[in-house]
C-alpha cells in the first residue's frame, strides 16, 4: 500500500469518527495516563508485553492477510500451520539436537512446505469459489492437522530452552525487559517490512495483485498465475510458522495454541478491515497492547476514583472482542478495510 493511499485511508477514517468517539479517546487516553502514574515500572513491563504479544498476532495475521487479501482464500488451517512450526521448532531443539537458529529457519520452510501441499492439492481447485467454500475445506484440514499434532507430540505442554545470548536483560531506567522480546519485536518488523517490499515494490508481488483482479488477462501477458499463487501461499504459511518458533520459546508449546490464535488473528483482521497488510500490522500492534495495558490502567482508575469494582478480574480475555466492537460501530469494515471485497 502507497503512502498516499495509507493517508487517504487515514482522511476517511477521521471523518467517520464522531466527536462522541473523539469524546471516548480523550477518556481513553485519559485512563492510560492515571494508569502509568499509578505504577511506571509495572505500565512499562506490560507496555512491552503488549507489543512482544502485538508482534505475535502480526506474524500470524501477516500471512493469514496474504492468503486472503490477495487469494480471496479464508484459510482457517492457518492457525494449525502456525501450531505445526511451534511444535517442529521444539523437535529441531530437542529431539535433532540443533540451535535455536537452526529452528528458526527450519521450521518455517517445512510448513512453507505443508502449506504448499495443501494449496496445490485442495485450494487450488477452489480459485473463484465463494468464501465460504475455502473456509469449509481448510477447516477440514485443520482438524487432520490438530489431530496429526497431537498424536504425534502429545496434548502435554512442551518448551525448550532460549539461546543463551538472549537470555539477558535490558534495564530502561524504571524496569527491565527480556532481550528475547525485543528480538521478536525486531524479527516482526523486518518481516512486515520485507512483505511490504515483496508486495508494493517488486514486479512479483505486482503481478499477483494484478492476478486477483484479473486473472485471465494477466496470464494471457505470460505471468505463470499458479506458480505464484503457490509461492505466496508458501511465504504465508512460513510466515505463521516464524511466529509459532517465537512463540514456542517465549512461552511454550501447547495443543491448543493453534485455535487461540486463530481467533484473535481474525479478530485482527476484521479490526484492520480485511485485505489491508498495514490494517493487520496497526491492528496486531493496538490489540496487544490493549490486551496487557487494560488491566493495569482499570487498576489505576481503581485507587485514584476509589471505585473498587472498576479493577475487573480476567478482563484481559474480553479485551480483543472489546476492540473489535468498539472499531466495528465507528467504521463496519475495519480501520482500513476495501469496501465492497469478499461481497
Amino acid at each position: 500500500m502507497s503512502t498516499s493511499s495509507i493517508t487517504n485511508r487515514s482522511r476517511e477514517l477521521l471523518a467517520d469518527v464522531s466527536p462522541a468517539w473523539f469524546a471516548l479517546a480523550l477518556a481513553l487516553v485519559v485512563a492510560t495516563v492515571a494508569g502509568f502514574a499509578h505504577q511506571p515500572g509495572l505500565f512499562v513491563t506490560q507496555a512491552v508485553g503488549g507489543l512482544v504479544y502485538g508482534a505475535i498476532l502480526v506474524l500470524i495475521t501477516l500471512g493469514l492477510s496474504l492468503i486472503l487479501g490477495l487469494m480471496g482464500v479464508v484459510n482457517f488451517a492457518h492457525g494449525a500451520l502456525f501450531m505445526l512450526g511451534a511444535y517442529l521448532s521444539y523437535s529441531v531443539v530437542v529431539a535433532w539436537g540443533l540451535p535455536f537458529w537452526t529452528a528458526l529457519l527450519v521450521a518455517p520452510i517445512l510448513v512453507g512446505v505443508v502449506g504448499v501441499l495443501i494449496e496445490v492439492t485442495v485450494l487450488r481447485r477452489l480459485y473463484g469459489s465463494e468464501p465460504i467454500v475455502g473456509l469449509l475445506a481448510t477447516f477440514g484440514l485443520t482438524m487432520m492437522l490438530d489431530e496429526a499434532i497431537r498424536y504425534h507430540w502429545g496434548t502435554t505442554p512442551l518448551g525448550y530452552a532460549k539461546p543463551e545470548v538472549l537470555r539477558q536483560s535490558v534495564d530502561l531506567g524504571i524496569t527491565q525487559v527480556a532481550s528475547f522480546r525485543l528480538f521478536m519485536v525486531a524479527v516482526a518488523t523486518l518481516v512486515v517490512a520485507a512483505v511490504y517490499v515483496l508486495i508494493s515494490r517488486t514486479d512479483f508481488g505486482l503481478t499477483v495483485r494484478a492476478g486477483v483482479q484479473d486473472g485471465e488477462m494477466t496470464e494471457f501477458v505470460g505471468v505463470n498465475l499458479p506458480v505464484r499463487f503457490t509461492a505466496m501461499f508458501f511465504l504465508g504459511s512460513a510466515i505463521a510458522a516464524l511466529a509459532g518458533v517465537l512463540q514456542a520459546a517465549e512461552y511454550g508449546v501447547n495443543s491448543q495454541m493453534g485455535q487461540t490464535f486463530l481467533i484473535l488473528a481474525f479478530v485482527v483482521v476484521v479490526v484492520g478491515g480485511v485485505g489491508s497488510l498495514f490494517g493487520s500490522v496497526v491492528a496486531g500492534i493496538l490489540i496487544g497492547e490493549a490486551n496487557y495495558l487494560a488491566p493495569v490502567i482499570l487498576a489505576g482508575l481503581a485507587e485514584y476514583t476509589g471505585i473498587a469494582a472498576l479493577n475487573i478480574s480476567g478482563i484481559r480475555g474480553l479485551v480483543p472482542y472489546l476492540v473489535m466492537l468498539f472499531i466495528l460501530l465507528v467504521r463496519p469494515r475495519g480501520l482500513f478495510g476495501e469496501e465492497g471485497l469478499l461481497e
